[in-house]
This record gives C-alpha cells, structure tokens and sequence, in this order.
C-alpha cells in the first residue's frame, strides 16, 4: 500500500514551512543550456560557411560593370579598362605616405583614398590583356586615380586562350582569296564601299604569282568600323557561324582523328602481342621447357578418374570405427581429399593440355610464324585504310581552318590601342571570331541580360571542357569523374563492409581474436588518409597493376635452385609442386578442422585445441602457397605485356582510386551494419530459427532486412567522405587535366586504368597550384559549391532509399 508523505504542521501558527530547495545541478539545468548552446553554435558555423560558399560562388558569374580608369604614376597619366574586383586596407610605402600626405595638404586628395580609420585604401582592378601587359590583374591605390568611367562601349571578351582581354570594338575583317590578271601594279590597292553596317574599307595584297601569270590576291574588308555599335552587330552576324566552324574542328580532331588513332594502336598492339607469342615459344624450345609428356598428362587423367570414383564410392561405406559418417573427421577428410585431388587433377590436365597454347614445339613455332605474317598483311591492309581515312580528315580540318581564318575581329584596348591578336607570336593579325567564347557589354546591358549572361555563364561551367589551366571554361569532366569514383567506391566497399560484419557479428566466435579485429578496425578509421594512398600506390599501382600488365615475370624455360642448392629446376615443374603443396595443405587444414571439433568420448579439451591451432596454421599456409602460386606462376604472362614499357595498369587509375578509397572507407561501413544487425531483437531471430528456417535464412530474409537502414547509413557515411578525400587521390588517380574520360564509346567502354579529375582535387589545384591565383577565386568557389551539391545529392538520393526501407518495417520492433 503507497503511502503518502504530508508537510509537516509548523510549529507555530502563522509561519511557514520550510522546504528544502532541490540543488541547481541536480535539475540538468545547466547541461541542457550547455548542450543546446553548443548546438546552436554548430549549426551557425554550418550556416555561415554555407552562406559563405554560396554567396561567392553563386555571385561569381554575375557581369560586372567595366570601368575605364585613368591613373597617375611617374611617367604620367595611364589607362586601363578592367573590371573592379576588391577595395581593401593596405600598409602603404613610406612614398605613398609622403604623396597622400601633400595632396591632403593641397586639398587635392581624391574622395575614398582613406576610410574611416584613416587607413589607406587600394583597388584591385581585372584587366585582361596578357598579350599587351603580361599581367591579369592590377592593384592601384585609391589616391592615383584621376578619373574613372563606364564607357557604353566597353566590351569584355572571354577566349578560348589568354583570359578575357578589354576594349572597344572597332569592326570585323573579312579575308578572302581571288586571282586577277595583269600586273602588280595594276591592282587596287584599297577603295571605299557601303554596306548594311556602314563604310567598308577594302584593301588588297598581291600574295604570289602563278605559272600562267594570274595573281593571287588577298583582299581584306573591314566592316562596322565607323561605329562600336555597327561593329558588335557585324560581330554578332558573323561569329555564331565562325564558333560553328571551331566546333567542327575540334570534333574532328577529337572525335574522328582519335578514333582513328586508336584504331592504328590496335593493330599495333595485335602485331605485338603476336611477336610476343612466337619469341617466348621460340625460347622456351631452345631452353628445352617443354611441356609435360605425354605419358604425364594421361596419368593426371588417370587420377582424376580414380577421384571421381573415390567421391561417390565415400557416400556408400559404412561408419568408421562405430562413429556417424556425417561427424567421423577421417571420413569426411577422405571425401574431402578426394575432391580437392579431382580439382587439382582437373586444372592439371586443362593446362597441360596437348591442345595448350604454352606447348612449345617447333609445330607450335611454326604455326605461330605463319599466325604473325597473316596478322601482320592484314595489319597493314587495314593500316592503309585508317591512315587514308586520317588524310582525308586532315584535308576537311584543313579546309574549315582556312575558312576560319578570314573572319577575324577587331578590338581595341585603350591604352595603346592595340587590337587583341590571334596569339602573342603573331601581335600584327587580328584575332580570330571563332576564339571568342562569348562577348559581353555589361554597361549597355539590362538586368534581363545580365541574368541571361550569368545563366549562360553557369551553363558553360557546369557542362563545358575546361581552358586556360582550370581556371576558366568548364568542369564537366571533373564532375564527372567525381560522382563516377564514388559510384565505384561505393560497388566496392558495400558489400565487402556487410560481409565481413555478418561474419564477425553472426559467425565469428566472440573471443580474443575476434576482438583484437574489431579494435584494429576501429584503429583503421583513425590512420591519416594519406597513408592509405602512399599504401594505394605502393601495393595496387606499382605491385598488383605490374602483375596484371605484365604478369610474374617468370617464364616456362626459367630454372630455379632447389632449397638453395646447385640442382636446377625447372620452374614449370616447381610451380607445379608448389601446387601439390597446395592440395596436401587443403586436406591437412580440412582434417585438423574436422577432428578439433568437440565429440563425446573422443579428444580432450587439450588435444582439441592443439588441432584447432594446427588447423588455423595450415589454412595459413594454403594463404601463403596460393599468393606465391600467383606471384611465380609461368603460365601468365600478364593481359597487357604488349603494352610495354607504356603501363596500362601500372600507374594511376580510377580503379586503384576506388580501391584506396575502400579501404580508407571499410571501417565506417563494417562498425556501422554490424550496430544495426546487433539491433535486430532476438526474439525475431528464434523465431525463424523455431520456424524451421537455417542459420543463413534467418540472416538472409530477417536480419538483413531489417538492419538495411543501418547498413544505408554506414553507406551514406563512406560516400561522403570518399567523395570529399583528396590526399590518397593526389598519389593514386587525380591528375590536373585528363586528355580522356574514364567512361566513353570505345571497348570496354567503362576504362578504370585512366586517371580522372576530381572535384576536391580541382579545389587544391586550382586554388593553390594556379600561376594566376586572383584568376582562379571565382573557379575556386564555384567548384566548392558544387562539390557540396553533388555530395548533398548524391547522399539525399541515399536517404531516400533508407526512409523507403524505414517504412517497409513501420511498426516494427528493431
């Protein structure tokens, strides 16, 4: 029965009772305003570097107003036309103290040389141009300026090469190429037209003479010269048809010139490959490495018969020594025994095969003789055709750069009125049409137009090729590269993660050992990244990608030294050994295993863990012959030996990438499924079990199920942070410029030895490595934007499944 506990009566009548106040600790009052301030002050740092990023990311491509600017210095007045970036505070010269202080004097100091602090300010002004000035950008002190103005004619333009360059336009010039007849003199020189953009001056230069005394003439038509705005509509007219025409040319070269190209390596490489083939099997018979005989390989048949009886004789003998057949370990270890011989046999016999192409005899050399001389007439038959297919694009590449070459554009920067040439080794021609990117007035220009120039801007960024070292044009193929890598990271790490949680939560015996892998896998998540890819490069790019390109290096005729002694032996007969060695450990570990295990009246404790050690230290050694059988074998030689020395496999590579990262990644994702598989109650467990249901249908139709939306967040977990890793990729993958996607039409169409570009990497690169650093801010923070927006996405998409999987089981227990 509850009792109540009532306020004791005051003594005195009239006054109150006293309570015992509870301690302002002992309520949490304090750790739940620690704990919420701590809160909010995470989430205001994400938001302000949110903010930050995209406010300079998204403010990056709006146009700006271009100022022309006329400044003071020794020499006298100069001016520039550039856009105005930054105003900042600066620690002047003691020369620029001295002038600010006499114009102060003289009441002539410019409005905003000092702030409110009295500090002084400078300006940093983009203003193109390379060609002219050699620099992109220029600090000027706010005191120098006399004057500055927004010309209405002011044009920016941005170009495939050299950066953007500032001027005005001054018209655009038509060349073409005509014959005359009669001598030189007789030509005009120049003449005046009118067309729909006003005034035409046309000039004309004798280019050679022919044979027959016809002249070959150049002529020159500048149009639109009268008016800057007559000019930028002769420019608009002309210049979709002259990027047309790039276009063109670049898909060419690209597209059908590299198709060709790799047509041609192709052949190469199969004349290669079978030059190889018939100098290692003219070597092998000199060294007198033939096959096994005859007599050899029919045994081996022999055996295998007698193992294929052994197998199903074993399922019909009765109990050994009065013990069930399915737990008699002598028994079960001769079935066993059986079927390792009958495979072992089994490769034997299909590798040294008679039909086996390493059988080196001289018919084998000859017919390999005549596969070469056949390889090589249709090689060069089909030679002959790419390389008149690359003649015949050279000659349509040719044709549209000619063509491209007579529309070029004039336009003129202020301050030595200097037109923006067509490189800088040719300062006297004027640029070409087709090297401009896009053209924009921003002072003449609406909100409107503004906002189509930031959209086109975005557009170009997202899906464009990039240019000028990164730091213009577009990250599509960094973008690309990116989600790619991570797709593949995750097809990797996933399902290895989940494997090995089910084995340690579900399997494992819950010991030393198996505690011993859980801390070193929680110990594994905590290595800097940057070992994982000294690791990536070390053992995936220089060891593993060597094997597969070239294979062990050991070949049929090798000989080696038996147990350190004088005794030769051939290397196709120890690999051979080493491969019994393999059956005879296989057995052994099955056996030990087998007997170790706990029966009534057999072994003792002692003796049970004795094999249980033996046991785990043959299986061991199976670990150790079955590496060094891949390591020595004579029978690969690699899948890409005609590649060499060029590595294929043996250098940095999308693969190897996405294996670094897995590894970097794994522990997230064993920790993370094997919490959620612990989730799953029991009592869902004993019930399959009780239902009927193995071992491994509970786990497959109950426990996974519903520990997915653990597994998911382990999942999303390793995405986002192999997808923002950038240490282990600068030593395994990434590279500043990729000439070829990783992902394109050609066979096998998805090629994992190519490097790629990465976001993160791009970051660094960029922002860090670029020979223009002021050049290269808004690329920076634009790139950062879309990094957290392809991590966001890609993640959210994550989220979504696991949320699905979540209200699957709505209801319940986990």
């Amino acid at each position: 029965m509850a009792q109540t506990i009532q306020n004791p009566t005051p003594a005195h009548p009239g006054t109150r009772a006293r309570t015992r106040a509870t301690p302002l600790h002992a309520r949490g009052e304090p750790m739940v305003w620690i704990t919420g301030t701590a809160l909010v002050l995470c989430v205001v740092m994400i938001i302000t570097l949110l903010s930050l990023v995209l406010y300079n990311g998204g403010a990056a491509f709006w146009p700006r107003q271009i100022e022309r600017v006329t400044y003071t210095v020794d020499a006298g007045p100069k001016t520039l036309l550039g856009i105005r970036m930054i105003e900042e505070a600066y620690d002047p010269s003691s020369g620029d103290r001295a002038a600010v202080a006499t114009m102060k004097a003289a009441g002539k100091l410019p409005e905003g040389a000092l702030n409110a602090k009295g500090e002084h300010l400078r300006r940093l002004y983009r203003i193109g141009n390379r060609e002219v000035g050699g620099q992109s950008f220029l600090w000027l002190p706010v005191y120098q300026i006399i004057d500055s103005s927004t010309p209405a004619a002011a044009v920016m333009l941005e170009r495939r090469e050299w950066g953007p360059w500032f001027g005005k336009p001054a018209g655009v010039v038509l060349k073409s190429l005509g014959t005359l007849t009669g001598t030189p003199e007789s030509v005009v020189k120049s003449e005046a037209l009118t067309d729909e953009f006003g005034p035409v001056k046309v000039e004309r230069r004798v280019v050679k003479t022919e044979a027959d005394g016809r002249l070959v003439v150049e002529e020159s038509r500048t149009i639109g010269a009268s008016d800057p705005a007559k000019a930028m509509a002769a420019f608009d007219k002309h210049w979709p048809l002259a990027v047309a025409r790039a276009d063109e040319i670049e898909r060419l070269n690209r597209t059908e010139v590299g198709k060709v190209n790799h047509e041609i390596e192709l052949l190469r490489l199969r004349v290669k490959q079978a030059a190889l083939d018939l100098d290692r099997a003219e070597r092998a018979v000199d060294g007198g490495a033939v096959v096994s005989p005859i007599w050899v390989w029919g045994l081996s048949l022999i055996v295998l018969a007698v193992s294929i009886v052994g197998v199903f004789a074993l399922r019909t003998l009765p109990p050994i020594a009065g013990h069930v057949a399915s737990v008699s370990p002598v028994r079960s270890a001769m079935r066993m025994g059986c079927v390792v011989v009958l495979v072992m046999c089994a490769i034997f016999a299909w590798v040294e095969r008679p039909t086996s192409s390493s059988r080196a005899t001289p018919e084998k050399v000859a017919q390999l003789k005549k596969n070469l001389e056949s390889i090589t007439s249709r090689a060069e038959e089909e030679r002959a055709r790419l390389e008149k297919s690359y003649a015949e694009i050279t000659t349509r590449t040719a044709a549209l750069d000619a063509e491209d070459g007579r529309v070029r554009g004039l336009f003129v920067e202020p301050t030595s009125n200097r037109f923006a040439p067509t490189r800088q080794t040719e300062p006297n021609e004027p640029m070409r049409l087709s090297q401009v990117v896009r053209a924009v007035q921003p002072n003449e220009m609406s909100v409107v137009e503004k906002f189509g120039v930031y959209l086109s801007r975005w557009n170009e960024f997202i899906f464009g090729e990039p240019r000028e070292a990164n730091t213009e044009g577009g990250i599509f193929p960094v973008i690309f590269g990116t989600v790619l890598l991570t797709i593949l990271l995750s097809v990797l790490v996933v399902p290895l993660g989940v494997i090995a949680a089910i084995y340690l939560r579900e399997y494992a015996r819950q010991g030393p050992l198996t505690s011993a892998i859980r801390i070193a896998i929680n110990n594994l998540a905590g290595v800097p990244s940057i070992v994982y890819g000294v690791f990536g490069l070390g053992f995936f790019c220089y060891t593993l990608g060597a094997y597969v390109d070239k294979g062990s290096g050991v070949t049929l005729s090798q000989d080696f030294s038996l147990l350190n002694t004088t005794i030769p032996i051939p290397s196709m007969i120890a690999w051979w050994l080493a491969f019994g060695m393999l059956a005879a450990l296989v057995i052994g570990g099955v056996y030990l295993g087998l007997a170790s295990r706990p029966r009534p009246g057999q072994l003792s404790t002692v003796s049970q863990t004795v094999l249980a050690k033996f046991g785990i230290a043959a299986w061991c050694g199976v670990a150790i012959v079955i590496a060094l059988l891949f390591a020595t074998t004579p029978y690969f030689t690699g899948f890409f030996e005609a590649y060499a020395p060029s590595p294929k496999f043996a250098s940095k590579g999308m693969l190897w990438s996405a294996l670094t990262l897995a590894l970097l990644t794994l522990p997230v994702v064993i920790v993370a499924t094997e919490e959620a598989i612990a989730a799953v109650p029991r009592s869902m467990r004993e019930g399959s079990v009780g239902c009927g249901a193995s071992k491994w249908q509970t786990i497959q139709r109950i426990v996974l199920p519903r520990a997915m939306p653990g597994i998911m967040t382990g999942a999303i977990l390793a995405m986002a942070r192999g997808a923002g890793e950038v240490a282990p990729l600068m030593l395994v993958g990434a590279v500043k410029l990729a000439p070829e996607s990783a992902l394109s039409t050609q066979w096998p169409f998805l090629h994992l030895d190519r490097s790629f570009m990465h976001l993160g990497f791009h970051i660094y690169d960029v922002g860090f490595q670029s020979p223009d650093s002021e050049a290269a801010k808004p690329i920076v923070w634009c790139t950062t934007l879309l990094l957290i927006v392809v991590v966001v996405t890609m993640n959210t998409a994550a989220v979504r499944i696991r949320s699905s999987l979540r209200r699957k089981f709505h209801g319940e227990a986990f």
